[in-house]
């Protein structure tokens, strides 16, 4: 390569290693041109050893359905991640057992962490491992780790406050079944119930398979847990029932009538997630002011 960009193999170590040397603009387009001609893809373990660490950052997922809003998140964060270079590793906290993250990062020693605080590994671990960033999906375990929070219960909230301001005082919400979603649904119950007393709407909960039951106590408007079930409930309501479900999906976008939906996060969000996270890998200063994710509606054409 060295040969083919004329310069010299200190030069070419210069370029390709990022080291700071007096190299001008010109050498350096050369020096990647040949590289690209060559076909060269660096030696990552290589690199890893000369940089003093490696560039894999673990996305430790918590115990969350692999519904539509996970494949944003991922999309979202481990697409910035890669583009700011590193190695995105994705990791089921669920499918490895207390301890499954802990020896993930012993194994690759990753130079930076996203995952749920509650299975976050001790922190003098983590950095004793070479972790530069550590940013939790969660309350943030100590002061200065950065943070980013959805509040589930702010969900129920949300969808009660917008069929109360449209004039429903009764409202049906449809829970979600399997033992993986129920802690979701009863944290998004819990904003619903507090909202429907404060605003006088009266609130009857039932399980998604329970909806002739529920309909039989003629609410005016239904809260769905997600999508899927708004979905799949919105043929069996009596005309003039509001619908509103949850999570903004592609499904919801693409039906007739567009449905009114919960949105729990943008790809924006996601994406600075991942520029947070770098920012501590480099050495920068960040804000760890806790970031609290609001949901928000998107209006559709079922309220």
């Amino acid at each position: 390569m060295a040969a083919a960009a004329g310069v010299s193999r200190a030069t070419v170590s210069y370029v390709l290693n990022g080291v700071d040397a007096r190299v001008s603009e010109g050498t350096r387009e050369r020096v990647l041109e040949a590289a690209r001609t060559l076909g060269y893809t660096p030696n990552a373990m290589a690199s890893a050893l000369r940089a003093g660490r490696t560039s894999v950052v673990i996305f430790a997922l918590p115990n969350w359905p692999l519904g539509p809003v996970v494949a944003e998140l991922l999309s979202g964060s481990v697409g910035e991640l890669d583009r700011l270079g590193y190695t995105p590793l994705v990791h089921f906290v669920h499918a490895s057992g207390p301890d499954g993250l802990q020896r993930a990062c012993d194994r690759v020693r990753p130079v930076g962490l996203i995952a749920p605080t509650s299975a976050l590994p001790p922190l003098e671990l983590l950095r004793a491992n070479g972790t530069r960033g550590i940013v939790t999906l969660g309350p943030p375990p100590e002061e200065g780790v950065p943070s980013f929070t959805l509040e589930q219960d702010r969900v129920g909230t949300v969808a009660i406050e917008h069929l109360a301001e449209r004039g429903h005082t009764h409202v049906l919400a449809l829970t979600p079944l399997g033992s993986q979603l129920q802690p979701l649904g009863e944290l998004r119950l819990v904003g619903a119930r507090a909202a429907a007393a404060r605003l006088g709407v009266t609130l009857t909960e039932v399980p998604a398979n329970g909806l002739a039951r529920g309909l039989a106590r003629k609410p005016t408007a239904v809260y769905a847990f997600n999508d899927e079930i708004a979905l799949g409930a919105r043929d069996s309501l009596p005309p003039g029932v509001a619908l509103i479900g949850t999570d903004d999906s592609p499904a919801s976008r693409l039906a007739h009538p567009r449905l009114t939906t919960i949105q729990l996060g943008t790809s924006e969000g996601h994406r600075e997630m991942a520029r947070t996270l770098h920012a501590l890998i480099e050495g920068r200063d960040v804000d760890a002011t806790p970031v609290l994710l609001t949901p928000r509606v998107i209006q559709g054409e079922t309220t």
